[in-house]
């Protein structure tokens, strides 16, 4: 009987340490859940910011993408009174631009227009001036590749040399002066040798100039195409490209709301502000311009679907 007490005592004593035990674990245990708890609500917080940041941006891009698309339609119908019935073959050489010369279609159809106008005021047409602007959007990407600019810096360098502005293009190692561009224009006997040259002159002679001094650069983007520089810019003008495809979808619905907007609100609005002058025609007024808002708004809500759908389509 002696020992029975000992027993016990040993006993209590373990679990006395074992009930210390389960309470730090349940503290531990409680600790946990708090901390994941806070990670949970920070972790919430910070998915909700990042769904509306990709909603502000899916927006953002919609916003950019009917603006490019926009520009686009515009510089098509400049195109076409510029080429006439050459303008088919400019938007064809514009569609490949992004792979072949490392410009978007929009990029490539603004050059091609500005050096038209430069081969028209040298009495070029047709084909001429078709391979007269085509010729030089392709020069240009050619000698971004080789000196390591921009196209578009290449591009107002060429615009600036037919201007007859000479400076631009000497980084592009062509040099350009009254004597270099009359012996050109006498060579190809639109030139007697004698007085100033004329304006027609000048395009004709500067184009002359301009190839013969730069046939080391000629051709260098097709050679480098692999390169990161190039490479880059392909992708930047396919990705101008997707971005007025996007826009291309949306104008319609855009078009749509603003046709809306004039036929619909815009008369309610005025209704309203004439029936301010009695009780009647304010309620009327109120009525039917509430029904154009809510109509509007309806219109606005499937665009914003439409472009916030978006973001789920846009893998960085």
């Amino acid at each position: 009987m002696a020992g029975i007490p000992k027993v016990r005592v040993q006993f209590d004593a373990d679990f006395d340490q074992l009930k210390k035990g389960v309470k730090g674990a349940t503290n531990e245990v409680q600790s946990f859940g708090s901390k994941v708890g806070d990670f949970s609500k920070k972790a919430g917080k910070a998915f909700a910011l990042v769904g509306a940041a990709a909603a502000v941006m899916a927006v953002k891009i919609g916003v950019d993408s009917i603006k490019a698309a926009s520009n686009l339609s515009e510089t098509i119908s400049k195109v076409g009174v510029l080429f006439g019935d050459s303008a088919k073959e400019i938007e064809k050489f514009a569609d490949t631009a992004a792979q072949s010369l490392g410009q978007s279609k929009q990029q490539a159809l603004d050059a091609a227009a500005t050096f038209s106008m430069f081969g028209s005021s040298a009495g070029l047409a047709g084909k001429d001036l078709v391979d007269f602007s085509t010729d030089f959007v392709t020069l240009a990407s050619d000698l971004a590749s080789f000196n390591d600019t921009s196209p578009e810096q290449a591009i107002n360098a060429i615009g600036s040399a037919l201007r007859g502005e000479a400076e631009p293009l000497r980084k592009y190692n062509v040099l350009l002066d009254a004597a270099v561009l009359q012996a050109a224009a006498f060579e190809l006997g639109i030139y007697d040798g004698s007085g100033a040259l004329t304006a027609q002159q000048k395009v004709l002679a500067a184009q002359k100039v301009i190839f013969e001094q730069t046939t080391t650069a000629q051709g260098d983007f097709a050679k480098t195409s692999d390169g990161l520089a190039n490479q880059t810019r392909k992708l930047s003008g396919e990705l101008e490209n997707t971005k007025i495809i996007i826009g291309e979808a949306l104008l319609p619905i855009v078009l749509e709301l603003v046709t809306a907007f004039a036929k619909k609100v815009i008369p309610r609005i005025k209704e309203f502000a004439q029936g301010l002058a009695g009780k009647e025609g304010l309620i009327d007024g109120l009525e039917k311009s509430t029904s154009a808002a809510f109509e509007w708004g309806q219109r606005i809500n499937k665009v914003i679907k439409i472009v916030a759908s978006f973001k789920d389509e846009i893998v960085i």
